[in-house]
């Protein structure tokens, strides 16, 4: 090997140094003690209380199902469950223990570093395209509401992109190995979405690397490249296997694997095999939105900030003159995009990645010898396409009905995270290429090409300001409603209150196109300072760097700032119990609490309760029909609520705090005997006997289940059925009758993984009563037993070992290989 070369190692610590302080500039609240307030990971900590008190009795095992939300269900869709070592090791060695959220922006840096590195870029320019792709406004914005296994996913996406790069340019073993760990590691943050839209793009990479392999006739590093990327990728996936099977399995069984089979709920637009076409289109870009890439409040920006300062607004300027009640009804948000169909809430904030970033990656499409311009160009192209939803629903619903796995997913706007990541790419090779070009006079043509197209934007952005209505659907459905009320007072004030808010919306877009084109002259300015040899590459590298982050930087502060933070002992507060908490933690028995006011929504009651309500994005099928059927009604049905076992009913202010209690004597327990087992046709029947009946005595049973059911319940004054521990994957309970007897236990029936034993002999679970386990039990003394052991979880665990196995071994030849090589360095060219 050749001798250590410090110079060759300063540039990188260079980078290490900068990613870091720049992290900690921008995440000062954190280094002062202070944590983010995120709603979303307040709700997690609420959800998995349940299994870190259960880790903190068996030796930090966490268990595989939860007794806190929508009263049970797998704990591996929540957390702690599948423990991934390759992706601990890599995870920890990459954010080097910083606090978060500047962990966050640390890694996305240094993934997007690595990325420059494999392709031999400059390091200082290197920086400049990392610091773009990690602080562009679409990761503050999500780090804000607690979207933290998005960001670290996203984070992770250049590293994989790296490794796979690494193949394709016949370092097969450096970018195996890459490929494995990093993806083991992003597929472990849990968000499959993301690593779902990364994938898309790099299978469009591949058809475009092929078609060049073809034709170079350079068939076997094809066959090479393709087949060790293959099992590169799948190598790190399978370190998850126990967590992805267990999903994979689950999703079976939820609103994402499937319509309801209630008669009336299979409509033409409803899916048998994922998620209703609706739905994977809520939040949908509108056919121009994507230039928010570029112009960042061109619709608004943001639904729940003041993008405007009040004195500055006409909007609040106009609602001074309509008398207050009515101000309180008026739908007061900037943004007025793709995002304000009815049921959903809009955007936190724009996934702006920077003027500067665009203008260099629309210069990067017309320099020729760039062999990455044409997949990256098909993959934004693609991922903007996508990102239309519904309102491109020609090309998008044929993705939805063919594209594997497509219809698992919604919010089709989540994919310009690809552009996030492509366009900041684009801008470093555009300028790598600039400063490796001898002949700087050859550049100026395609530099003329690039700057017409920018030009050509600007003319379509002022066309686009003068013929917007500035106006949402939500604001459109809201002045129907209003016109059908026949109230020309009102309808005045509405157009007064509208014309203001069109005006601000207005000044919003017009600021932001000239903002943009400052800035974008800045970053052309420091280009062309270079070609006529006024500035060296390291002062462009840095001009450009420092204009890129300021860009950012200044549009992040509205969605991540200060006001984001608050002191650990106020975070904390938010789990702290009211008096009327208090009173119902007196009863140690075994029950379930529903929040009246959670609507589903929340998951703070199940931090201290074992919760009837909750919140997940993949409910069981069952319990969502059970929800909308009988748990959403005006009247409470009590009858569902006491074979749940809700003993006590609660009502959460908004800032979670419990302010009333209602105790319901009529709660059945966590078992009980029925007198009669009542069989029915199939699942509509089943559902409309619970309209009204009585749990106590009477089981409804589908007939697909009367195998299960080998005798009918006997009179015996004496039975009785009793819980001695819920242990979440296991719960027992004694048994004792003179008479064979039928128990419907207070747990909810998931086929995949629980087993019900007699005495240790397996007995078939019978579902009862929609969404409850049931068993036929004969006379005699008994112990029961339920045991959650999903062989998903199991069958993971062995392949993750395997898995873990090719990554040690990929590790250990590669490591074999730098001894045995004369330290020659790794050359990956971006030209032809």
């Amino acid at each position: 090997m050749k001798q250590f070369n410090f110079k060759t190692l300063l540039p990188h610590l260079i980078a290490v140094v900068v990613f870091i302080a720049v992290a900690a500039f921008f995440c000062k609240d954190a280094l002062s003690g202070k944590v983010l307030q995120q709603h979303d990971i307040t709700n997690w900590k609420g959800a998995i209380h349940n299994s870190e008190q259960y880790a903190e009795t068996h030796n930090g095992n966490y268990p595989l199902w939860t007794n806190g939300v929508f009263s049970g269900m797998p704990a591996i869709q929540i957390g702690g469950v599948a423990s991934n070592h390759v992706a601990n090791v890599v995870h920890t060695v990459m954010t080097l223990g910083l606090p978060k959220p500047m962990q966050f922006f640390f890694l996305a840096c240094i993934c997007f570093y690595i990325l420059c590195v494999t392709l031999r870029v400059n390091p200082y320019l290197g920086i400049m395209g990392a610091l773009a792709f990690g602080y562009a406004t679409y990761n503050p914005v999500i780090i804000s509401v607690g979207h933290d296994t998005k960001m670290l996913s996203i984070a992770y996406m250049p590293a994989v992109l790296a490794g796979v790069l690494l193949i394709f340019e016949k370092k097969y073993l450096l970018g195996a190995l890459l490929t494995a760990l990093f993806s083991a590691a992003m597929i472990a943050m849990n968000h499959v979405q993301i690593a779902y839209y990364l994938f898309t793009a790099i299978g469009l990479m591949t058809v475009f690397y092929a078609i060049r392999w073809i034709m170079q006739k350079e068939i076997k590093h094809l066959l090479i490249a393709g087949s060790l990327a293959l099992v590169a990728t799948a190598a790190g996936v399978l370190t998850n296997a126990a967590s992805l099977l267990g999903t994979y399995e689950y999703q079976k069984e939820t609103i994402r694997g499937g319509g309801s089979v209630l008669t009336d709920s299979l409509k033409s637009n409803k899916s048998t095999t994922g998620l209703d076409k609706d739905y994977v289109f809520s939040y949908s870009f509108n056919i121009s939105e994507p230039f928010v890439l570029m112009v960042p409040k061109m619709f608004g920006g943001s639904s729940d900030k003041s993008e405007i300062d009040s004195e500055n607004s006409k909007a609040i300027e106009a609602m001074s003159e309509i008398p207050q009640q009515l101000q309180q009804q008026l739908p007061m948000q900037y943004y007025w995009g793709g995002m304000t169909k009815p049921g959903e809430v809009g955007t936190s904030g724009p996934p702006y990645a920077g003027a500067i970033i665009c203008m260099l990656a629309i210069f990067s499409f017309f320099m020729k010898g760039n062999k990455h311009r044409w997949w990256i160009l098909g993959a934004l192209v693609l991922s903007i396409i996508m990102s239309w939803g519904s309102y491109f629903d020609g090309f998008n619903g044929l993705l939805y009905k063919y594209l594997p796995f497509y219809n698992k997913f919604r919010a089709p706007s989540m994919m310009m995270v690809i552009p996030q990541l492509l366009l900041s790419l684009s801008a470093v090779l555009f300028v790598q290429q600039v400063i490796t070009t001898e002949d700087k006079k050859t550049l100026w043509p395609s530099l003329t090409k690039g700057a017409i197209a920018i030009g050509g934007i600007f003319v379509l952005l002022f066309l686009m300001y003068f013929t917007f209505d500035f106006m949402s659907g939500a604001d459109a459905g809201f002045m129907k409603q209003a016109r059908e009320m026949n109230q020309p007072q009102l309808m005045d004030y509405l157009k007064t209150f509208y014309a203001g808010l069109k005006a601000d919306r207005q000044s919003l877009m017009m600021g932001s196109i000239f903002r943009s084109l400052a800035f974008m002259l800045l970053g052309a300015g420091l280009v062309f300072m270079y070609m006529k040899k006024t500035l060296n590459a390291v002062l462009l590298s840095t001009g450009l760097a420092l204009f890129v982050l300021i860009d950012v930087s200044l549009i992040n502060t509205k969605y991540l700032n200060s006001d984001n933070y608050q002191e650990k002992e106020n975070s904390a507060a938010d789990f702290s119990p009211s008096k009327a908490d208090l009173e119902i933690q007196q009863d140690k028995s075994d029950y379930r609490v529903f929040n009246v006011a959670g609507s589903f929504s929340e998951n703070i009651t199940s931090y201290y309760y074992k919760s009837v309500g909750g919140y997940h994005p993949a409910k069981l099928r069952i319990y969502q029909d059970l929800i909308e059927r009988q748990l959403s009604k005006q009247e409470m049905n009590f009858p569902v609520l006491n074979m749940l076992n809700t003993k006590y009913l609660i009502q959460k202010d908004r800032a979670g705090v419990t302010q009333q209690i209602q105790k319901n004597e009529a709660a059945l327990g966590s078992c009980w005997l029925v007198k009669q087992v009542v069989f029915v046709k199939d699942a509509d029947a089943e559902m409309k006997a619970l309209d009204n009946f009585n749990p106590k005595d009477t089981a409804f049973v589908q007939d697909a289940f009367k195998a299960a059911v080998p005798f009918m319940p006997q009179a015996d004054s004496t039975a009785s059925v009793k819980l001695v521990k819920n242990d979440n994957d296991k719960i027992n309970y004694s048994f004792s009758a003179a008479t064979n007897q039928f128990a419907v236990f207070s747990e909810i029936y998931y086929k995949a993984g629980w087993k019900a034993f007699i005495d240790g002999k397996e007995s078939p679970i019978v579902k009862v009563n929609y969404v409850l386990r049931g068993l036929a039990v004969p006379a005699g003394k008994h112990d029961i037993e339920f045991r959650f052991e999903p062989q998903s979880y199991i069958t993971g665990k062995k392949l993750a070992f395997a898995a873990l196995f090719v990554c040690v071994a990929l590790l250990f030849v590669w490591l074999a290989g730098i001894f045995k090589s004369k330290g020659k360095q790794p050359s990956v060219n971006y030209k032809d």
